[in-house]
């Protein structure tokens, strides 16, 4: 991760007065992070509804009644995630606007299921100073999937297969703290939303430490949860057109190294 940060302060302090926290809140901060790598371990869900008997191939399935849904879990794995952000504050205010691409997959052997998900968010959410570092926020989060499931069930002679690609866009509220302390900066934060508007739920948590080792240096370190659940109509089950149920969710540290000017 990189980092920029550029402070405004009254003319006239000392370096040695505009550096302590009381007078950085004082101005307005702004911080870029080019990148910032994360570690999630993956998850998923996936409930894929009735089919024609024979129809998880594809090109069957127009007799013999109706198979029964199925929903099976794959195993966790680990996986990659990369991040860019800008964060504007002020000693009452903030606002931030975040992206991130995570290339996940996950399967499990019995019954077999496969998931191959390119997942990329953007999230963008703004916050007001309440006291003593908490923030009451709201904001919004886009969720791109690009969703590739596989399910093998034993009474079919093929595999079940879903494939699709949602576009979604999620009302967020939540709550965020932030202390300065020195050279640390602690801050946390929880947001839910989805509410059925876009998703059916969302749920983002996070918190990091970031560490200025020497002046315009900084070692950032956290941990990150996101979980998601949609409903999206129409998808191409083999030859046929259903609606699929997925669920998903990463959590993982994140590591970044940061340059503030």
């Amino acid at each position: 991760m990189l980092c920029a940060t550029i402070l405004f302060f009254n003319p006239g302090r000392t370096e040695a007065q505009e550096n302590t926290p009381a007078n950085k809140q004082q101005g307005v901060e702004v911080t870029v992070y080019p990148i910032l790598v994360e570690a999630p371990i993956f998850g998923a869900t996936i409930n894929l509804p009735s089919l024609p008997s024979g129809g998880g191939g594809g090109s069957g399935g127009s007799g013999g009644g109706e198979s029964g849904s199925q929903s099976s879990s794959t195993d966790v794995s680990l996986n990659a995630a990369y991040m860019a952000a800008i964060d504007v504050r002020t000693s009452r205010f903030f606002g931030e606007l975040r992206g991130q691409w995570a290339a996940l997959s996950a399967s499990r052997v019995t019954p077999l299921i496969t998931v191959d998900s390119d997942t990329y968010f953007f999230y963008g959410r703004g916050g007001v100073r309440l006291f003593d570092g908490f923030s009451a926020t709201g904001g919004f989060r886009r969720i791109q999937v690009n969703l590739d499931a596989s399910l093998t069930v034993g009474a079919l002679p093929n595999p079940i297969e879903g494939r699709t690609k949602p576009v979604l866009w999620d009302p967020m509220i939540g709550v965020d703290w932030r202390g300065v302390m020195g050279r640390w900066v602690v801050e946390s934060s929880f947001e839910g939303g989805g509410f059925g508007v876009g998703t059916d739920a969302d749920v983002d948590a996070e918190m990091h430490v970031g560490w200025r080792i020497i002046p315009h240096t900084e070692l950032r370190l956290g941990y990150a949860f996101v979980y998601y659940k949609m409903t999206v109509a129409d998808v191409s089950i083999g030859s046929f057109q259903r609606t699929l149920v997925s669920s998903q969710t990463l959590h993982g540290p994140s590591i970044g190294f940061g340059i503030v000017f």
